[in-house]
């Protein structure tokens, strides 16, 4: 083979061929109807034989393109995320790997990944589950972004696919103290606090699982830990998890009323006094409790909504409140933004009492 080949377009009759000689010194050939065609074909093909001949490890890589499957897999292999993050992609990634109905039919699992194209994608996204499609079509990109990441494809197919957001439903809160009190008085004698404390602190079910006693101090609950997946892990979902959240009377006075067992360190320990599984707790506990104080079924998700919808409604700021709920600003106002209809009022009066305060200031003066 030339030690330095750029291959050659040659006139043959109407057409034109393109040569070339590959890695392995065989020379390869292909006949199109116009110069411009020929050359377009070539030049990359001279290129990644060139890579090829100087080690270059990614060309190597593109000349044995992975399957969808094979980039699945050393995607999960390599991901940061905590194992239900993890788990989650890999539900949402069947839909791609078996089709949309995960049945075998209409996925690409043994196809390359360059042969991927929009149009075929856009074609599986409509099929998909529609409360499920966002989620499941951010996991391909998210797999496909890996594969641009390390120089497998040049671009995403996928990243030409809108993906839209579904439209939020209505988050179902409790309307009322006494709706989290009524819950309450459905649940063992353990656990009667729970409703309000979470409903009053806005902690996530894995971190009001993880509280402790300890965590509770001089009307502040430390959200310290979490429980998930059967762990407990001395960190939160996010960098902001980890934090202090100041209880209201009513909280106190729940806790108050419930005594510590000597047994556990648990708020809310299970009968044995370990940790709740939250999936068994819920379907014979939670679920029975809402429906015996009359109320229409929610989630215990719902207690953090209640949190969101009373703090809102008692005019605490929204950064306030994402700092005291663990996320972000933008995060908060993008789900319950819509609680605020009067803000522009309160608004207003605040900015109104703040400068009268300064103006009688200096009328004193």
């Amino acid at each position: 083979m030339p030690s330095d080949q750029r291959g050659s377009v040659r006139k043959r009759g109407a057409s034109y061929v393109a040569r070339y000689y590959n890695e392995n010194g065989e020379r390869k050939q292909r006949t199109f109807p116009t110069k411009t065609e020929a050359w377009t074909w070539l030049a990359p093909k001279v290129d990644e034989v060139e890579a090829l001949r100087n080690g270059d490890v990614t060309a190597a890589r593109r000349r044995a393109m992975p399957t969808l499957g094979e980039l699945v897999d050393e995607y999960l292999a390599q991901h940061q995320g905590e194992p239900n993050t993890r788990r989650t992609l890999n539900e949402r990634l069947r839909y791609a790997l078996d089709g949309p109905a995960r049945d075998g039919v209409g996925g690409w699992r043994d196809l390359r990944i360059d042969r991927l194209e929009p149009r075929t994608i856009g074609e599986w996204r409509r099929k998909l589950p529609e409360r499920s499609a966002w989620g499941i079509t951010k996991a391909l990109r998210a797999a496909l972004n890996y594969a641009v990441r390390v120089k497998l494809l040049d671009e995403s197919p996928a990243s030409h696919v809108p993906n839209p957001e579904p439209k939020r439903r209505e988050i179902l809160t409790f309307g009322t103290l006494a709706e989290l009190e009524l819950v309450g008085g459905e649940l063992p004698h353990s656990r009667r606090a729970l409703p309000v404390v979470a409903g009053l602190s806005g902690l996530r079910p894995e971190e009001w699982l993880a509280a402790e006693r300890g965590d509770v101090v001089g009307g502040v609950l430390h959200v310290r830990r979490v429980f998930t997946d059967g762990q407990v892990k001395l960190y939160g979902k996010q960098t902001r998890s980890l934090r202090a959240v100041p209880l209201p009377a009513a909280a106190v006075e729940a806790l108050a009323s419930m005594p510590p067992r000597l047994d556990t360190r648990l708020l809310f320990p299970s009968d044995s006094g370990g940790y709740l599984n939250l999936h068994e707790w819920r379907r014979d506990e939670w679920t029975p409790a809402v429906r015996g104080a009359g109320l229409a079924h929610r989630s215990p998700y719902a207690l953090r909504h209640t949190y969101a919808s009373f703090a809102i409604a008692a005019g605490v700021s929204l950064f306030e409140l994402a700092r005291f709920m663990g996320t972000s600003a933008d995060q908060i106002d993008r789900t319950y933004g819509h609680l605020l209809p009067d803000s522009i009022d309160r608004t207003r009066t605040a900015f109104n009492t703040f400068l009268a305060a300064q103006k009688e200031a200096r009328n004193v003066v």
